[in-house]
């Protein structure tokens, strides 16, 4: 997909008869703006119909409102006023809800955003969200068949009337675009189905993206994985019939003389089936999805090499398939993990954190300065937290709380969840060093950090993203679909917030 060109002008009339404004305004000024002079007296009219509506309908919690005006020679305007204080959820919102559906129709053409009269901070957020929804709202998901059609396309260009400088302009816009082609990677990946993406495509895919966007790619397939005794990550997938499965390393180097190092880890589940604990058929749908983590930490990966950060990152991508056969691993199984640690085998459909488990002892290897890891990991998180919020677990308070205000920040929100010592007790095991997960209903969300935890080792720093909002019906923030693609800009402002001086 194209990416619009940004430039900046200054306020001029308008780009023609037929072409579309857009305008980002204080919701506090709503009262007293006025149409500009080169509209038509009927054009005024109207603006102040839709103006009065408006202002009847803002009630004292009102964030944002939102005019729209269609003119005859087909131009259109829409304006959103916003609080001066909105959150950038809520800010995300409304652009969607006031630019989408213009944005859509406009393919090829030139559009106008006007940022003025908001203070500086709200014109950079307003910007950076207007810049990413261009791509992120021409987004569809591949089709096959009949259905087939061809790809989207974007606006040509925006020109910007705002305050912020030029240079200010193009690193937000710049930034903005490569976390929105991020989204997008992450939601073509989720939407593949099964026999389309599997553990051997999947990674065939990432090779060619490595060798386009230059950056290195081993992988640990099952005979490197039995000489490391990976034993966990083994137990999943020895019901595949195919030897598919594995773990894929991608990695870049830092230019530094003392290299900052973050490592990435994301569960790729191409199919979970729940294994001898079987889902049942209403658990089972959608389960092609599984893999959302990995496709997250490979955007996130890609955008920081897209971006040239001075950081050494690793990304670790846990490939498998949760399958049946007469050779799957059962309840009560023990199995050794790379780590030396036994595992006793509760749930056979928990086998998200059993891959995770030798994924995160193999990236503790490289002795991080951040090691974050994403998962569709948990029921329990979702019943806890719902589908708009992603839960997320540390047992750092400082990177908790970074997590959660990195959440907020960015519009990719997040809630902290408790675990560690109080949840010990409920992973002990009579045969083996740790259970898989506790028995019973309770909170699994914790129990699963807890165990993940183990693995990663206490002095790592550690984040897990357990990813509840990957799938919101009605979309979140920016995107519209259903699949949501969250995790990528909250995964990469958390590292540039770290690590600070590395962009």
């Amino acid at each position: 997909m194209e990416k619009p060109q940004f430039a900046v002008v200054r306020p001029t009339k308008a780009l023609n008869a037929k072409s579309l404004e857009c305008q980002v305004s204080p919701l506090s000024k709503l009262k007293l703006f006025r149409s500009p002079t080169r509209w038509s007296r009927a054009a005024k009219l109207q603006f102040s119909e839709s103006a009065k509506k408006a202002l009847k309908d803002l009630t004292e919690s009102s964030k944002t409102a939102e005019l729209f005006l269609k003119f005859d020679a087909g131009g259109e305007w829409r304006g959103l006023f916003v609080a001066d204080g909105i959150e950038t959820f809520a800010l995300h919102g409304g652009l969607r809800k006031a630019f989408e559906g213009a944005l859509k129709a406009r393919e090829g053409e030139t559009v106008r955003l006007t940022l003025t009269g908001l203070t500086p901070e709200n014109q950079a957020r307003a910007l950076a969200g207007f810049a990413s929804l261009t791509l992120l709202c021409a987004w569809k998901p591949d089709r096959y068949g009949k259905k087939t059609k061809p790809g989207a396309k974007t606006v040509a260009r925006v020109e910007v009337v705002t305050d912020l400088p030029d240079a200010d302009v193009k690193s937000i816009t710049r930034e903005a675009l490569a976390l929105a082609e991020g989204n997008n990677l992450v939601r073509t990946l989720g939407q593949a189905p099964s026999n389309v993406l599997n553990p051997a495509s999947y990674r065939k895919q990432i090779e060619t993206r490595a060798k386009q966007r230059k950056y290195k790619v081993d992988f640990y397939d099952r005979i490197d994985l039995t000489k490391l005794g990976a034993g966990a990550f083994l137990a999943v997938t020895q019901g595949s019939l195919e030897d598919e499965g594995g773990i894929v390393h991608l990695h870049v180097p830092g230019k530094g003389k003392a290299k900052k190092k973050l490592v990435l880890v994301g569960k790729g589940l191409c199919f979970d089936t729940g294994g001898y604990n079987i889902k049942t058929g209403a658990y089972m749908h959608g389960m092609h999805k599984d893999m959302l983590g990995s496709a997250i930490a490979l955007a996130i990966f890609e955008t920081i090499v897209a971006m040239d950060w001075d950081l050494e990152v690793h990304a670790y991508l846990a490939l498998a398939e949760n399958l049946i056969s007469h050779r799957a691993y059962r309840p009560n199984d023990v199995v050794t993990a790379l780590d030396g640690t036994t595992i006793e085998v509760v749930d056979t459909d928990a086998e998200g954190r059993m891959v995770l488990s030798d994924t995160l002892a193999l990236a503790r290897k490289q002795k991080p300065d951040l090691l974050i890891d994403f998962a569709t990991l948990t029921g329990s998180a979702i019943r806890a937290l719902d589908t708009r919020r992603c839960a997320v677990f540390s047992p750092d308070a400082e990177l908790a709380s970074l997590a959660y205000q990195v959440g907020e920040a960015c519009g990719e929100r997040t809630w902290v969840f408790p675990m560690g010592d109080d949840f010990k007790e409920g992973l002990k095991s009579e045969i083996a060093d740790l259970l898989q997960c506790s028995h019973g209903p309770n909170a699994d969300h914790s129990y699963a950090a807890t165990f993940l935890h183990h693995f990663a080792g206490a002095e790592t720093p550690w984040l897990h993203l357990d990813l509840t909002a990957a799938n919101n019906k009605g979309g979140l923030g920016l995107v519209s679909s259903e699949t949501t693609g969250i995790g990528v800009r909250w995964g990469y402002e958390v590292a540039k917030r770290y690590f600070k001086d590395v962009t």
